[in-house]
Parts: structure tokens; sequence; C-alpha cells
């Protein structure tokens, strides 16, 4: 078996010399798959020398983990992971999905284009990536099989937590009955009870369709899913400088796309709640006592993760001064 695993994993990766291995988890006719097609005639337009891409978007390589891997040991170039699972080897950008980080979404909109780019790109090199772009999968909430819109509602609910530290931290605040299963495995743990909700983004909840076990959807928009585009920086630093230039724009712009990723995804979810699924809005009140329920998460991450995440930390709390809610 493990012959076959090996042989298996070498013609995946059996790309050409200057071939470009993209990795990605993406489901087709979504707005992300859309924007793929951006990135590869962007590639193909923009490319000096020319760049010849390996699109394995399709969940062809495993896991984000497994696609993680790949790019940092030079199998694969570029990769697309989520936030979730970038922090398995940079754990200081679990900053980002602190719960209630930002005091607007614009204000968020211009951190993430300026200083957390910055941050971000930073923390990334010293573990052998390039930082490229946000992916964006949209805000994130609870999911469940019953109403969720209120902090003291996830005691002891049986609740499959990202293995984001942020959210861990915010399960046990809460003091969830908190589980990790892989992604994948989210319906029939919904199916079997061995969960009852979960915490994701909208766009993923979408296009999983965890509502047909899960109908009920809290947008508490506690935090924002930014995922990331990034290469790997030895093969990235090899490149041509218009090369280089190119592929840090070739996804296109950002906020262009983050723009329309919110819109198909609340138009979806109208869709969802026009079919009987409950897509719930916290009221102004509800807010507050979500923030306030979960203002203790900031520090005990903080303290857990150290000085490079209380450095990100306080840059973005800095930037907030510039760009007041």
């Amino acid at each position: 078996m493990l012959r076959i695993a090996a042989a298996l994993f070498a013609l995946v990766f059996s790309a050409a010399a200057q071939e470009a291995v993209v990795t990605g988890i993406t489901f087709p006719n979504t707005i992300t798959d859309d924007q793929w097609k951006v990135f590869e005639a962007n590639v193909a337009k923009g490319a000096n020398p020319p760049l010849p891409l390996k699109m394995l978007i399709r969940g062809e390589v495993g896991s984000e983990e497994a696609m993680i891997t790949a790019t940092r040991r030079g199998r694969a170039q570029i990769t697309a992971p989520s936030m979730s699972a970038t922090t398995s080897v940079v754990p200081e950008l679990g900053v980002f999905s602190l719960p209630y980080l930002y005091d607007s979404v614009g204000q968020m909109d211009a951190i993430l284009e300026t200083v957390a780019k910055d941050e971000a790109r930073r923390l990334l090199a010293d573990k052998g990536f390039e930082f490229l772009n946000w992916v964006d999968s949209g805000w994130v909430g609870f999911y469940g099989k019953d109403d969720l819109s209120e902090p003291e509602m996830i005691a002891g609910y049986k609740l499959r937590t990202p293995t984001l530290i942020a959210a861990q931290v915010m399960a046990q605040v809460l003091k969830a009955d908190a589980v990790f299963i892989p992604y994948p495995d989210i319906i029939p743990s919904l199916q079997t009870g061995l969960i009852r909700g979960g915490i994701t983004a909208d766009y993923p909840y979408i296009t999983g369709r965890l509502d047909v076990e899960a109908p009920v959807f809290v947008h508490t928009r506690h935090t924002y899913d930014a995922g990331l585009l990034m290469a790997n920086k030895a093969w990235f630093d090899g490149r041509s400088a218009t090369n280089q230039a190119m592929l840090r724009t070739a996804y296109g712009d950002p906020i262009e796309f983050r723009m329309r990723e919110r819109a198909y995804c609340q138009a979806e979810m109208a869709k969802l709640a026009a079919s009987g699924v409950k897509v719930i809005e916290l009221s102004p009140a509800q807010r507050q006592r979500w923030i306030d329920a979960t203002r203790p998460v900031h520090r005990i991450v903080l303290d857990r993760l150290g000085p490079e995440a209380a450095r990100l930390y306080d840059a973005i709390q800095a930037a907030k001064t510039r760009f007041p809610g």
C-alpha cells in the first residue's frame, strides 16, 4: 500500500521543471472556481517568461495540510489553504481569527489590505512561503440543528470546532462540548449525532451543503475567514521580476473579489432561508452580548501564542487608530 501511495503521489507531481503546480480544494461552478479561471487567464497573459500551470484545485493532493506540506517541500509551487490550515505552520496568524477583532467591516477591509498583508508576508517568509493574496471564505458563524443565537446556548453543545486556536479557545470560553473532526466527516457526524453543529464560514456552509443536516445558521460574524494564496518562497524568489509582480496580482483585485464573494453568500443564504433553513442575523444587543462573552478569548490566545502574536495584535490595534470604525 505504501508503494502504491508513493507512486500515486509521484504521479500527481510529475510536472515538467518549469511547470507550476497549483493546489486547492474548490467546488466546481462556484465563485471561487470562477476566480481560479481569472488566475489562469492572468498568468497566461502576463507571464514573462511563460509559466505553465498544473491546476490541482479539486482536492487531488488531499487535505489542506497535505497541500501546505507539498508546497513547503517544493512538490507544489502555489497553494490556497484556509487560515485554519495555515496556522498549523504559522500559529501566530491565528490572531486574525480572534472574535470581534475589528470595529467595523470597512476597518477590517482597510487593515487586511495594508498592515495585515505586510504582517502575513513577514510571518510566512520565515516559514518558507511567499504571501500572494487573500482568498476569502466569508463571515464565520455557528451552524447547528438548534437555535444558537445567544452565547449561553453554546454551553454543553456538541460542537465541531476548527483547529484554529481562536475557535478552540472560544469554544472553551463558551463551555461547548467541543469535538474536532475533519471537514469531510462533518455531515456523517451530524447524521450519527457525534456533533449537533459547528463553527464555519458561510461560504463552506453553502458549498458543503451543511444545511441538509444542520438547518440553522447563526451569522455571528465574529470573525472573517480570509484564506491565503501563497507560494513556495524559494521557487518564487527564482522567478523573474515580471512574474513575481504578476503572481501577486494574478488572483485579481482582492477588494473586488471580496465584494462579489459577500454578495454571492448573501444571495445563496437568502435562497436557503426561502427553502426553510433558519438564517439568524444578530440584533445590535445580541452582538454586544457575544462581544462581551468572547472578550476573554483575546488574552488567552495571545498568552498561548507568544511574542510574535502579540506584535501582530499590537500592529492591528495601532492600525485601527488610522482606520477608525
